[in-house]
């Protein structure tokens, strides 16, 4: 009867336990750790998906013109629409890559490491894409969106485990939510931004891609002072 009675106190308990913890309010680390981890990962993506509409007669241009001072003749106008589709088919090719490689990378330095490591990635393609055209350069355009590709292939992979990874199950659902509405957030910003009273206007696209490195500098900023993933530290790390 004592051993049952011990049982019932034990159930009891832990009924306890486990309701007072689903109850628990989402944390300010928590918040934090899920809005700027997306903010440098997810909202690229879908500012760099809508981006490149706005300023593409902006952009053929440059290409034109490029071509006329190196070869003295004006680019055919099939050339310039194949240099244009690749400028923007070539960010899924670099997407891609960034997928095949985000396995190896997140074993070597976890899922928030790889997050401040993608980052470097989103700085290197701002600064190709803003200073091509001041180097009269459209190929740095091109190598510029293969690795802001890179960039968001890496992001859709390590972002959603490591906030899947940081939060509590009764909140994973909400936490998982920030990845896809940063993404719809980047698209919106993109053609906002896009707009010919902003940047999207011929002396001012190049800033388009600028603002790129606003995000990957702030997240770089503050994710460090966030925590890991505890199973990777636990699993991968052996860090009890």
């Amino acid at each position: 009867m004592d051993e049952q009675k011990d049982n019932q106190a034990d159930h009891q308990r832990s009924s306890t336990e486990n309701s007072s913890r689903k109850q628990q309010p989402i944390t300010a680390c928590l918040f934090s750790a899920a809005f700027f981890g997306a903010l440098g990962s997810s909202f690229l993506y879908g500012y760099n998906l809508s981006v490149v509409n706005a300023p593409a007669l902006y952009i053929k241009s440059f290409y034109n013109e490029t071509w006329m001072e190196r070869y003295g003749e004006p680019l055919p106008a099939e050339t310039v629409t194949l240099l244009w589709s690749v400028t923007v088919s070539i960010f899924a090719i670099g997407g891609l890559l960034g997928a095949l490689s985000v396995t190896i990378i997140i074993k070597v330095l976890g899922r928030k490491g790889t997050l401040l490591l993608n980052n470097s990635f989103a700085v290197a393609a701002a600064l190709l894409l803003s200073l091509g055209e001041m180097s009269r350069s459209f190929e740095m355009l091109i190598i510029g969106r293969i690795i802001i590709g890179v960039n968001s292939g890496i992001a859709l992979s390590a972002l959603p485990m490591y906030l899947g990874e940081i939060s509590p199950r009764h909140i994973r659902g909400f936490i998982g939510q920030f990845n896809s509405i940063l993404i719809c957030l980047g698209v919106f910003i993109g053609q906002v931004l896009g707009l010919p009273q902003l940047l999207g206007h011929e002396s001012r696209w190049i800033y388009l891609f600028s603002f790129l490195a606003f995000p990957a500098v702030l997240q770089l900023c503050v994710l460090p002072f966030l925590p890991e993933s505890p199973r990777y530290l636990l699993m991968e790390r052996r860090d009890e």
